[in-house]
């Protein structure tokens, strides 16, 4: 059983979680507020599930510390990493429509959350339409970008996949990326043993500082933007 935490965090800091979230940031504090009431803050351990796919779509979520990863595994067991989340980013806002999850939510680190009912959630979005307008906008965008890694998938060689991967994750977090290399494998498509094999070779060229098993380090992110095999 997965040992989850609610917090008592204050009403504050929850408007402020909420205001990091793309999809409030055209409403105001004391909109806000209305829903932050309504929000729990609750941490949960590294490696434990938020929810799974299938599960009914009880809440909605809101990353407020920490990492998560959103993936999906194929019927041989293989898994495919589609997000990894961090502050502001909502996890399941499109789920909530269908209601029911179509991706498993698993904290690569010990993680916290904002986590609102979904009675709660639809009935401030009832009352602010443009939250709708969003989560529209935040499904296209995320459409775009897995469309555009399903072409790198299906074209690129698993080397240049990983070197994008590396740079899609340094965009959004920076050079300095708190991940197993088994959760770059993921996000990239490709094995464990390859994504190593391809962070040696990165090493030697100066292109990364080190790759342990729980960190990744890119020390020449020019170099890795411009790579040629």
């Amino acid at each position: 059983m997965v040992r989850t935490k609610t917090l008592d965090d204050d009403l504050g800091a929850k408007i402020n979680a909420l205001k990091t979230s793309h999809i409030f940031r055209g409403l105001a504090s004391g909109e806000i507020k209305e829903l932050a009431l309504s929000a729990a803050s609750v941490r949960y351990p590294k490696g434990s599930y938020l929810f799974n796919d299938g599960d009914s779509a009880e809440f909605f979520y809101l990353a407020q510390e920490g990492l998560i990863k959103l993936h999906k595994e194929s019927y041989s067991g293989k898994s495919v990493t589609f997000i990894i989340a961090s502050l502001g980013d909502t996890l399941n806002a499109s789920a909530l429509s269908i209601k029911k999850h179509f991706l498993s939510a698993q904290a690569i680190t010990d993680a916290k959350v904002l986590r609102i009912p979904q009675k709660a959630y639809w009935a401030f979005v009832s009352k602010h339409p443009t939250i709708a307008i969003e989560i529209l906008s935040l499904t296209a965008q995320g459409l775009d970008t897995e469309y555009n890694r399903i072409v790198d998938l299906i074209g690129e060689e698993v080397e240049l996949r990983v070197v994008h991967s590396l740079l899609a994750l340094a965009n959004k977090f920076g050079p300095n990326l708190m991940l197993k290399r088994e959760e770059l494998a993921n996000y990239a498509g490709t094995t464990t043993e390859t994504a190593i094999r391809v962070l040696s070779k990165l090493r030697k060229k100066g292109i990364i500082n080190s790759a342990g098993r729980g960190a990744i380090a890119i020390s020449n992110l020019a170099n890795l933007q411009n790579y040629k095999r």
